[in-house]
């Protein structure tokens, strides 16, 4: 698969040591929500061992740019992201897999640990752009709401769109400065119990995040009476 050129238009902090990037890219690059692509820097500012390509989700919707988030944490890829030029060439080839919202309206449970919340934006941004008549519940967790990517974002666009709930908990409240009166606890039976259908396996759920993260939500699910079937999973390893 060849190439596509792409160029660095936008970067912003979105929480604590998080950033989100907006790339151009030319050719358009068509996907769908959900799927990801394979991103190389061939002029990076900094270099490490690990190299200069990463894999990410994309954030977004299908649009003229594409939007992805990370996690900032010392590796020289994502330091050149962050400090290197702000028009900075950026090569994307893809997109990959099919980690996406069926095609016909369902109802639909998506379970994010931390920045695993990434594809569920981009699918909670194309059901609503596009007026799609699924049913769609996040449940985002989190240490600290000082630590959540797109929490305000998320929030209004429940608020706006009745076929979207947004469900986001902290469950290290304890390390927080901000105020919190919404969910706490993690990802299990008793949580799942208030966003499942009586039909456990009415609705397809979709778990993304830390490799921890998705096996043990994963778990419950199916402890919780889900069928495997019924379940999609994606890993973010080492972000």
């Amino acid at each position: 698969m060849a190439k596509l050129e792409g160029r660095l238009v936008d970067r912003r902090t979105i929480a604590e040591g998080t950033w989100a990037f907006r790339i151009a890219v030319k050719p358009k690059l068509g996907y769908r929500a959900g799927q990801t692509v394979d991103l190389t820097l061939p002029k990076p500012a900094f270099n490490d061992d690990a190299g200069n390509q990463r894999t990410f989700s994309i954030a977004c919707a299908p649009d003229d740019t594409i939007l992805i988030a990370t996690r900032v944490r010392g590796s020289a890829f994502k330091k050149s992201l962050a400090e290197g030029p702000t028009d900075q060439p950026i090569e994307v080839e893809g997109p990959f897999g099919s980690f996406t919202l069926p095609n016909r309206p369902q109802r639909v449970v998506l379970l994010a640990g931390g920045i695993g919340i990434t594809p569920f934006r981009a699918m909670a941004e194309d059901a609503i752009n596009r007026r799609l008549e699924h049913h769609i519940t996040i449940v985002h967790s989190n240490r600290t709401p000082e630590e959540t990517p797109f929490l305000e974002e998320l929030r209004s666009w429940a608020v706006a769109n009745d076929r979207f709930v947004y469900m986001p908990t902290m469950t290290q409240m304890e390390h927080s400065k901000a105020s919190w009166s919404g969910e706490h606890r993690r990802v299990g039976p008793e949580l799942l119990a208030t966003v499942a259908p009586a039909d456990r396996n009415a609705a397809l759920y979709y778990v993304a995040g830390p490799d921890r993260f998705v096996k043990g939500v994963a778990d419950s699910l199916k402890t919780f009476g889900v069928d495997e079937d019924q379940i999609r999973a994606e890993e973010f390893p080492g972000y």
